[in-house]
């Protein structure tokens, strides 16, 4: 709900490390890569059992994902594929922490089940609605990325409240759960009124 506002919020502070990262060579395709790589490193944590490092690595990773975007931008060196890589190392950062936590919380499994089958339904309406979109040329408002974003109740931002909180607070993970999967689907619901609304021939 409130991913591009905060991306236009920060982007002021990225500009200076996205300079110095473009001074020294590096391509905004090594950084979504090197954010990954912390990712991944963040559901080991939280597989682990630790999940206070699982977590500030979690948060080091979307400050990688927020500048590999500023870094294209300060280089104007932004590319097609660079949109497609940052999408899909984005899904596979957010669908390993859901197995991590999954991993640590065994009792929760199903409910952790429906949230990535909830991760499938959010990527999957609003990379068909914004492809159909874009192909009648109607713009996504407030979306300056790569690949066009259709808005929801349920993005990165949420989604990281949601790991922070589970982190914190493990004894209420069932009812965190419960109550972050009526976002997914409501983004779902969302999603097909848009598409009913402005897809009709």
């Amino acid at each position: 709900m409130f991913d591009e506002r905060f991306r236009r919020f920060i982007a002021p502070g990225l500009s200076r490390p996205a300079r110095a990262l473009r001074a020294i060579g590096v391509t905004p395709n090594q950084v979504s890569g090197a954010g990954f790589l912390v990712a991944v490193g963040a559901a080991g944590a939280i597989a682990s059992g630790r999940p206070v490092i699982g977590i500030s690595l979690w948060l080091g990773s979307r400050l990688f994902d927020a500048l590999d975007g500023a870094v294209a931008r300060e280089g104007q060196v932004g590319s097609a594929f660079g949109g497609y890589l940052d999408v899909v190392l984005d899904m596979a950062a957010y669908s390993l922490m859901a197995v991590a936590f999954a991993a640590v919380q065994p009792e929760q499994r199903m409910l952790w089940l429906l949230v990535l089958t909830g991760y499938v339904l959010a990527i999957t309406t609003t990379a068909v609605l914004s492809s159909l979109l874009e192909r009648r040329q109607v713009a996504v408002p407030g979306n300056n990325r790569s690949v066009q974003f259709t808005p929801g109740f349920a993005e990165a931002g949420e989604t990281s409240i949601v790991y922070v909180a589970l982190a914190l607070r493990p004894d209420w993970a069932r009812w965190i759960l419960v109550g972050w999967l009526v976002l997914p689907a409501a983004t779902a619901g969302q999603r097909a009124l848009t598409a009913r609304a402005r897809l009709r021939d």
